[in-house]
């Protein structure tokens, strides 16, 4: 093979992941929130058994972001994309084939794991093909692919799952992962990767550092609760919170989901673009962004207290929608507080505390809103103002210390 066609079975090969790395961010924002009251119905089960659907896939993928780097450093991204796509294809296929939530919960863990082998492997394998100064370039491509998978994940996929239900839906997606899958593997068995690093191995060390550092940990409190709750919302209990209390119809409340996840794509370019024309700083960006969502909590949580049934709440989650996506900054922050060998296992661990939270938000949610009996209204149930104030109180408690350890970090010089 000349050089010429091995460039562009590379190209193919990224490409590809690219789109694996769109349809597991179509998993991860549908799956409950897009669907939760059609799940609810046919596996008649009560909200925090379908919040766990969504805390399942987090805690897998929080989990995996930890190992995968590992993984990479060994085997090279490529294989580990292929190990993840057959994970994330059967889990993807399983799911609108089960007729019980424990098969639901198994299908959204491979799921869960293949989607998270995605992302961190293709960056890997771009910094091989693009040059220095093409690659922030080259990346923020792959980021918006992936948050294209968000707006599809709402308002696109409620109305295919109108037309032609929410099974046939996913074995849509489900199939054509497969068919990617397949082209993918044909792909790699003529590029022949080869990278295999014996004297690689797994350390907790490297993540013990980086944990022993308080101004760390400052900065993973404030952005995991940042983009804990504003994910909350936008995958688990968003498009039923804005059904049930605010009265929006079901294609309505998809698009004011699909709405914030367009916010989220573009916030974080316009974030950084910001903080480079005020000389890099971020500490004063975090604050002012906490304090924007801790805001927005409290307005919401008022609205519920006092049952007022508004449309402005739509709006209201614009907010959380926008300050969710600071990733950019953060990581920038985390490389300048830590050495060059430990910058991986920094990022590593926002990814890990990013998804942990996610997950323990969901879960809790459906628990609080279990507090209190839903309405049955044909095959849905319908949760009352009490059930989601616990939810937004609880927030609303979180953005409050997210405030408190916002102002606890300060910028270091590179």
């Amino acid at each position: 093979m000349t050089l010429h066609q091995k460039h562009h079975i590379r190209l193919v090969l990224i490409l590809i992941a690219t789109i694996f790395y769109f349809l597991a961010n179509i998993q991860r924002c549908a799956i409950p929130g897009a669907i939760f009251n059609l799940l609810q119905s046919d596996f008649f089960a009560n909200a925090s058994k379908i919040t766990l659907l969504g805390a399942i896939f987090c805690y897998v993928y929080a989990f995996t972001q930890l190992i995968v780097g590992l993984l990479i450093d060994k085997i090279g991204g490529f294989k580990v994309i292929a190990l993840g796509a057959v994970a994330f294809c059967l889990g993807a296929i399983l799911f609108p084939h089960s007729s019980n939530l424990l098969q639901l919960y198994i299908s959204r863990a491979l799921v869960g794991f293949g989607g998270a082998t995605f992302y961190l492997s293709t960056v890997s394998e771009v910094k091989k093909y693009a040059k220095d100064e093409n690659f922030s370039l080259a990346v923020s491509y792959i980021l918006f692919v992936g948050y294209a998978g968000g707006i599809v994940a709402n308002a696109p996929f409620v109305l295919f799952v109108s037309e032609i239900g929410w099974r046939n839906t996913l074995y849509g997606l489900a199939y054509f992962g497969l068919f990617l899958t397949i082209i993918y593997f044909v792909a790699l068995f003529k590029f022949n990767p080869i990278h295999i690093e014996k004297e690689t191995k797994f350390s907790l060390m490297p993540y013990c550092e980086v944990l022993k550092k308080k101004e760390n940990i400052y900065l993973y409190i404030f952005a995991a609760i940042n983009y804990g709750v504003y994910y909350t919302l936008q995958t688990v209990i968003g498009k039923k919170f804005l059904e049930d209390f605010c009265q929006f119809e079901v294609h309505s409340s998809a698009i004011v989901l699909s709405t914030m996840a367009i916010i989220s794509a573009f916030s974080g370019t316009i974030t950084a673009f910001i903080s480079k024309c005020i000389n890099n700083k971020r500490d004063i960006i975090f604050k002012i962004f906490s304090l924007f969502g801790m805001f927005s909590m409290l307005l919401i949580t008022i609205f519920l207290f006092f049952n007022i049934k508004t449309k402005i709440i739509a709006i209201i989650l614009f907010i959380p929608s926008y300050i969710g996506s600071i990733s950019p900054l953060v990581i920038l922050s985390l490389y300048q507080l830590n050495r060059y060998e430990l910058k991986a296992s920094s990022v590593a661990i926002q990814n890990f505390s990013y998804f942990m939270m996610v997950g323990l938000l969901g879960m809790i949610s459906g628990i609080l809103m279990g507090f209190y009996e839903p309405k049955k209204i044909g095959a849905d149930l319908i949760y009352s103002n009490k059930s989601y104030l616990l939810v937004f109180g609880l927030f609303l408690i979180l953005s409050i210390i997210e405030v408190i350890y916002a102002f606890k970090i300060r910028d270091r010089n590179a």
